[in-house]
């Protein structure tokens, strides 16, 4: 069943097996507004039996088209790389997951600055505006990142709701048209405590210093980057990340979740 939006014209795409038999409100994920869905006595009342706003297609049946979601980031490789990292054999592998059952063995604490392993990468989200957005992936690349680059509202959203991303940096310059910094940081808000304590957000601005705990506190994030530092963004969020990890470390132990 389709349900469009009468504020803003978005089509929303319904399971009808799952919908009350009674009328019932939801908001529209877009611009927020209310939608009212009567019941079938109700739209018998005030429009002649039709139930809901819907569009049958031809065939009589519907499809789900899937929402957009922010492209990995792809840095520009020589071709020499792009060969080498091509012929990594099997033993390359078994030889990590050796390495890896060793030091769970050995019950050793392993170093903050460590590398983590290529299947535990932390997951980084840059949402801002396109003159910064390449800068931002590549230093969180070269730290060993798996970054995904928004380039507007809907995919950003996208991918949070499909992936666990760990790290989100965002700036208010971040697709003003669709008010993509309003949506991003509503999503955040809007998550359970649990959820929320495995996002760290990064909120990227020229009225703060770096690093500035109270400004951060101000806005809802975890970290503050003046633009003018964003060479060092992957050193202070490394550093911040560190004091974040100690800070909920023996939270994650009792309920056996990893740091971030």
């Amino acid at each position: 069943m389709v349900v469009i939006c009468s504020n803003c014209k978005a089509r929303l795409q319904l399971d009808e097996s799952k919908l009350p038999a009674q009328g019932f409100k939801l908001r529209c994920p877009k611009c927020q507004g209310r939608i009212e869905i009567k019941s079938a006595v109700q739209a018998d009342d005030d429009s002649g039996g039709l139930a809901f706003p819907a569009e049958i297609p031809a065939n009589g049946t519907f499809t789900f088209e899937r929402p957009p979601i922010a492209a990995p980031f792809r840095p520009v490789q020589a071709d020499a790389e792009v060969a080498e990292a091509s012929e990594t054999s099997s033993n390359d592998v078994m030889k990590l997951l050796a390495e890896v059952l060793r030091q769970g063995e050995s019950g050793a604490p392993k170093s903050a600055a460590s590398k983590r392993p290529a299947w535990n990468r932390r997951k980084a989200l840059v949402c801002v505006d396109a003159e910064r957005s390449r800068e931002i992936a590549k230093g969180l690349a070269d730290s060993d990142y798996e970054v995904f680059v928004a380039e507007n509202t809907s995919e950003a959203l996208g991918r949070m709701r499909e992936d666990r991303i760990d790290v989100i940096v965002l700036n208010g310059e971040f697709d003003p048209v669709e008010q993509g910094f309003a949506f991003v940081t509503r999503e955040v808000k809007v998550m359970q405590s649990a959820e929320r304590r495995r996002l760290f957000l990064v909120y990227l601005t020229p009225n703060a210093r770096t690093m500035d705990l109270h400004a951060a506190f101000l806005h809802n994030a975890n970290l503050v980057v003046n633009p003018a530092d964003l060479g060092r963004l992957p050193e202070a969020l490394d550093v911040s990340l560190r004091y974040y990890n100690d800070l909920y470390r023996d939270l994650n132990r009792a309920l056996a979740l990893s740091p971030i």
